[in-house]
């Protein structure tokens, strides 16, 4: 089984530089997989210590999605495993990939759970429990584990997403404009071909969580292409990313009270649905008595898409770009 992996597959990690979190990433892969091929994509080349079937490319400030197709484009194997530079497996999460493809005849890509590692950092832990509302992950099914059998999905993330290579080249991979959400491209375009996406509760990896700060900057990121994505790939996923902007486009209409009245009355009933909202769900993530902050990361949540929407009109991509970072 072991080896039949590691001859078809090749596992694709991006990363901007090769750091901490990319090193222990190939660490955990190499404990299950001594000989399967891995592919380094980094902003610049730098000498490191690595084994002979490690490859590493190099693409400048690049989006995501074009570090990707990149490493795609040199890949010869039957399926590419793409996983963040930030997550790594704790078993042989890729002995399932076969049989799933040869069972399901029109299958073109699977995945499982990225679940979080424990922690005891309290920022952390909340996050990871904020990411198991559907308000904040695309597709909750992805951070758990509990399932027991497989399911035809409409939408995996790329963080842990195994795809046939010649399907992958075929709809010409994940889109290079965006710097968020390049998978949802993928995804739809697998699914327009009619080939099928499966989730698999074995093929799981572990994803670190970040903290309050940086968790911050990725919801703002995510909004600010929330539009561009929805006009380029209109699909359930990408509604459900511009409308994360909602929230915050609302409060900005507060000019609009001193028009009339009865907008007045629609503006303070809307506040009162949105704060009993948070409420709510800071008292689903909230751990150890630790009510204000969920409250706060729940404000982070719900109103930074918004505000990197309203800013992506304001700024240039490549300083929006800056503040998705890695960590």
């Amino acid at each position: 089984m072991t080896k039949s992996v590691e001859k078809d597959i090749t596992v694709i990690i991006p990363s901007r530089s090769y750091d901490q979190n990319l090193s222990f990433c190939i660490k955990n892969i190499r404990k299950y997989y001594k000989k399967i091929k891995i592919f380094l994509i980094l902003d610049k080349y730098q000498n490191f210590k690595k084994d002979n079937k490690i490859k590493i490319f190099v693409s400048g400030n690049e989006t995501i999605g074009f570090k990707r197709n990149l490493a795609v484009k040199n890949c010869k194997t039957r399926f590419v495993c793409f996983i963040d530079s930030d997550a790594y497996p704790k078993s042989f999460w890729l002995n399932d990939v076969h049989k799933l493809f040869k069972k399901y005849k029109k299958l073109g890509a699977v995945g499982g759970p990225n679940l979080s590692p424990k922690t005891k950092d309290i920022e952390k832990k909340l996050v990871s429990r904020s990411r198991k509302l559907s308000f904040v992950t695309l597709n909750t099914i992805t951070k758990s584990n509990l399932e027991n059998k497989e399911c035809y999905v409409n939408f995996l993330p790329s963080c842990n997403l195994i795809v046939r290579t010649d399907l992958y080249k075929k709809v010409k991979g994940m889109y290079e404009n965006l710097y968020s959400g390049e998978e949802i491209s993928l995804n739809k375009n697998i699914r327009k071909l009619g080939y099928k996406i499966m989730f698999c509760p074995s093929i799981y990896v572990f994803h670190k969580d970040r903290n309050f700060k940086h968790f911050a900057r990725q919801r703002f990121v995510y909004g600010s292409t929330g539009l561009r994505t929805f006009l380029k790939f209109p699909c359930l996923e990408s509604f459900l990313l511009l409308i994360s902007s909602l929230p915050f486009i609302f409060i900005l209409m507060f000019p609009l009270i001193f028009l009339s009245e009865f907008y007045l009355n629609i503006y303070i009933l809307g506040l009162l649905f949105i704060f009993i909202v948070c409420l709510i769900n800071a008292f689903k993530i909230n751990y150890s008595s630790n009510f204000f902050k969920s409250l706060k990361l729940t404000f982070i949540s719900i109103f930074m898409p918004g505000i990197g929407f309203v800013s992506s009109i304001l700024l240039k991509d490549y300083i929006i770009k800056k503040l998705y970072t890695q960590k």
